[in-house]
């Protein structure tokens, strides 16, 4: 049973652009949070449905589930999958976000763990992201797999010029192959581009993919080479400062507090620390963050002296981790206590990280993973 199990699983590959769509998968499910909470807010916590009927929006996020889950086992359009990543997200979020109702016997929406849960949720889909972004399966088989998924836009007449050549390059490599089925196969195909015969279903990129492709262009333009080199050494070492400097409010509040009483000092470092310091609970959780902040931000700081150095594979490193671990373990504490500051921090450091993978694909020539555009 085992073995059977074992070849089932040696037979998955990944999907092409399994990568960007894990990435909508997390805009969705991060804007959604913070979209439905923020409106919330603003509006005072509407009721939706009248005095006998509350129709909470963890109803909508299912049915957007629904959709999501339904797209592509009834559409085989490439395109399917995009509208399936936003529904999915998007649902994801608006479920996830009524947590505190399904973990509370009274079901309190404001339970404080709540959003620590959510974004634990979320911390999840984004350790998925970053294995399958990182991840280049350059089999045979998975190549003739992608070769297969880019043929049925060249059907639809949704084949950019980027993914035509992508599609020359999948199936000359899965015809190399050593296993009959898959290097036939890749060759017949192959053969056939090549003749001409399927350039029809070329097309011109869309308003989207269009603003996109310029976008890019305009940042390796502007953003590369010593730019992007200070940029990400500049932010990682802010960021690393702003980490440490947690320890410096752990040291006023201990000071201002020998005498056993609370001053101004310590209601502001309170303040600034984003975490109530008046119970143990406060804190176990201040000191653990803080604890978890200096190394984040001692790391930080080192990986952006390593950039500065011209030492960017460890830098890179380094600095990836401690980012990561950031998002993953101090912005779980943070949300405990204060989600809108959570949620800017987790927004900076997100893109930090992309600044990051950025300089570690134009210095160390590394891919990322993405190679067609997924109809954008």
């Amino acid at each position: 049973m085992l073995s059977a199990l074992r070849r089932r699983l040696d037979h998955l590959v990944r999907r092409l652009d399994a990568d960007r769509y894990l990435f909508v998968v997390l805009l969705g499910f991060g804007g959604s949070i913070v979209l439905t909470r923020l409106y919330l807010e603003l509006t005072g916590y509407p009721t939706v449905g009248g005095d006998t009927l509350h129709i909470a929006h963890a109803v909508w996020g299912g049915l957007l589930l629904f959709v999501g889950g339904l797209l592509p086992l009834a559409l085989a359009n490439r395109s399917a999958l995009l509208a399936a990543a936003w529904a999915t997200g998007i649902g994801a979020g608006l479920f996830v976000d009524e947590v505190g109702k399904f973990i509370t016997t009274d079901n309190d929406y404001f339970f404080p763990a709540a959003a620590p849960v959510a974004y634990a949720v979320f911390v999840l889909a984004l350790w998925l992201y970053v294995r399958v972004r990182g991840r280049r399966d350059q089999s045979p088989a998975s190549q003739l797999h992608a070769a297969l998924e880019l043929l049925g836009d060249v059907v639809d007449r949704d084949l950019s010029r980027a993914d035509r050549h992508e599609l020359d390059r999948r199936l000359a490599s899965a015809a190399r192959s050593d296993t009959p089925r898959i290097s036939r196969l890749a060759g017949d195909l192959l053969e056939l581009t090549r003749s001409g015969d399927l350039d029809g279903g070329v097309t011109e990129p869309g308003r989207v993919r269009r603003l996109v492709t310029r976008l890019d262009r305009f940042a390796t333009r502007h953003l590369s080479g010593t730019r992007l080199r200070r940029a990400t050494a500049g932010a990682l070492g802010l960021l690393g400062v702003v980490a440490v400097a947690d320890l410096a409010v752990v040291v006023l509040i201990g000071l201002d507090l020998r005498d056993g009483t609370v001053t101004d000092l310590a209601e502001a470092a309170n303040s600034y620390a984003r975490v109530s310091i008046e119970d143990g609970l406060g804190t176990a959780l201040l000191l653990a963050r803080v604890g978890l902040d200096v190394v984040v931000g001692v790391a930080l700081l080192v990986a952006a002296v390593q950039l500065l150095r011209g030492r960017d594979r460890r830098g890179v490193e380094i600095g990836q981790g401690a980012l990561l671990v950031s998002l993953t373990l101090v912005n779980v504490l943070l949300f405990y206590t204060d989600q809108w500051v959570a949620s800017g921090a987790a927004a900076t450091e997100l893109v930090v990280l992309g600044l990051v993978w950025r300089f570690r694909r134009e210095a160390l020539s590394e891919p990322d993973g993405r190679t067609s555009s997924a109809g954008w």
